[in-house]
């Protein structure tokens, strides 16, 4: 009897051994476990920006969660076939913890462990400028012109540098200030746009809210700056837009108050993806063209329809600034994409305080440009290695100066003064010209070795034998029109009002 008693015992402890040895379909072996993060688990100091990476050679599949919390909780990559995924715009001295969960083809799934790790307390060094060159471009008659940028350390524009802070370089020689010429153009004076689109967060959440957001909204369109366009967008279900790119207040005031509550759903990563799409930036000496998102939302992208790396991808190197409101945001989320700034608060009233201090920043940033200007000694076919930098630079890395090359090929001398149709042949220009009755010629005003952006004047002696005026685009062209009978003349006169200098030009009719 104990005999038989002792074979149901291990019969029965073989099938309660064969239950827990069986493993489960959503539980892996250990051997693919994702492993090897870096940055390797309890590193301090990691750069705010940081590409996250581990090993899984047989997974096919991650899911990717990161945030403030162990475990984490914010889902930041879903079903991607990648090792590496980048997170940008991170706190300073903040632990973050993330984790990997491998899948297979049959969806078995392999949880990594819990990494963490802590960014650095300050950043390096603590203030100082960058510089982003765009573009180096020659002129006649010896211009040199550089389009760039001067931002600060965390990337805000430093919008009050004037032509005493550059220092200019050509083959190691440093050039004069006084005997080229050199001057600054803002962005008053070239041609620039810097667009903005506005997403507002409409979902059904905000009920209680949306009156407060669109004052908010419209205290933002109040402060809009020169050259500054606004689209407006709405989102829940889907991004709507309400209206394109425009520099018109009372019409995008009426559009933000058109807005109404919308569904109980969220498109963040959607809204984010629509307005990426909405303009293209360009950076060149004949015009600028550069833009930003700005974004409110109080709550995490509930719909699912994209992804935060769908987001990131369209985003791009696009400028993007997030506003939260409440305990429903997801504070890693907007903070990963608002790669210019991050905002949140717990109190309706004070989200117009923050859009205005986001539109403050986007006028800092709009004037971070530049187009410095100088008429260059260099002289013959040749290559030359020019390289700008800024006076007292505390910052020394590798963005703390401009270099680039040009070609002095077919530069030549000019004298200061302003003249009229230069050339090679003719460096200064002519001091008359015959025209038929009745014809209409363009000529072009140029002023060299002036300190002062020019801005030009044009008069005629004799509006009833020639009658001159400015081109509408460009005030350095004068259309002159011959409006008299033969053998008559009379004299135009370009004034360069910034400068003080003028020039007299012959009008004779055939």
């Amino acid at each position: 009897m104990l005999k038989k008693s002792l074979t149901y015992l291990i019969l029965l402890l073989a099938v309660i051994s064969c239950q827990f040895d069986t493993p489960t379909e959503s539980t892996s072996t250990d051997k693919d476990v994702p492993s090897n993060p870096n940055p390797s688990s309890g590193s301090i100091g990691t750069e705010i920006k940081v590409t996250l990476s581990w090993a899984a050679p047989d997974l096919e599949r991650f899911d990717v969660f990161f945030g403030y919390n162990s475990p984490p909780d914010s889902a930041i990559a879903r079903d991607t076939t990648v090792t590496s995924i980048a997170v940008d715009s991170l706190l300073l001295d903040t632990q973050y913890f993330w984790k990997v969960v491998g899948k297979y083809a049959d969806g078995t799934l392999s949880e990594g462990p819990i990494w963490e790790f802590t960014t650095k307390t300050t950043p390096a060094p603590l203030d100082g400028y960058v510089m982003q060159k765009y573009s180096i471009e020659t002129e006649l008659p010896s211009y040199v012109n550089i389009l760039f940028q001067v931002l600060d350390i965390q990337g805000g524009g430093i919008e009050f540098l004037t032509e005493d802070a550059f220092v200019v370089l050509e083959n190691d020689q440093q050039i004069s200030s006084l005997e080229s010429a050199l001057s600054i153009q803002k962005k008053e004076e070239i041609d620039y746009v810097f667009r903005t689109v506005l997403m507002l967060d409409n979902s059904a959440s905000l009920t209680n809210d949306l009156d407060e957001i669109k004052t908010a909204a419209i205290a933002f369109v109040n402060e809009m700056t020169t050259k500054q366009e606004v689209a407006l967008f709405k989102f829940s279900d889907q991004p709507e837009e309400i209206l394109d790119f425009t520099s018109n207040k009372s019409a995008l005031i009426a559009a933000i108050n058109s807005i109404e509550v919308g569904f109980n759903t969220t498109n963040l990563y959607g809204a984010v993806i629509a307005g990426s799409e909405k303009w293209t930036n360009a950076f060149t000496l004949n015009g600028i063209v550069q833009g930003a998102i700005v974004l409110f939302t109080d709550g995490s992208d509930t719909q699912g329809s994209y992804s935060l790396d769908d987001a990131l991808t369209a985003l791009g190197s696009k400028r993007c600034y997030t506003l939260g409101l409440g305990d429903d945001i997801d504070p890693i989320v907007l903070e990963i994409l608002g790669n210019s700034g991050f905002y949140s608060t717990d109190d309706v009233n004070r989200v117009a305080e923050q859009f205005l201090e986001i539109q403050a920043e986007l006028d800092k940033f709009a004037n971070s440009f530049y187009i410095l200007r100088y008429l260059s000694p260099k002289r013959g076919n040749e290559k030359h290695l020019l390289r700008l930098y800024i006076k007292d630079n505390n910052y020394t890395g590798a963005n703390s100066f401009i270099t680039g090359e040009f070609n002095s090929n077919g530069f030549y001398s000019v004298s200061p003064g302003l003249y009229i149709n230069t050339s090679p042949a003719l460096p200064n220009g002519i001091n008359e010209i015959s025209l038929n009755q009745n014809e209409t010629v363009t000529v072009q005003a140029k002023s060299y070795l002036v300190y002062n952006t020019p801005y030009y004047l044009w008069q005629s002696g004799n509006t009833s034998i020639a009658a001159v005026a400015p081109d509408p685009d460009d005030n350095s062209v004068g259309v002159i029109t011959a409006t008299g009978t033969s053998g008559q003349q009379t004299t135009i006169v370009v004034i360069d009002f910034n400068n003080d200098v003028s020039k007299l030009l012959t009008v004779k009719i055939k």
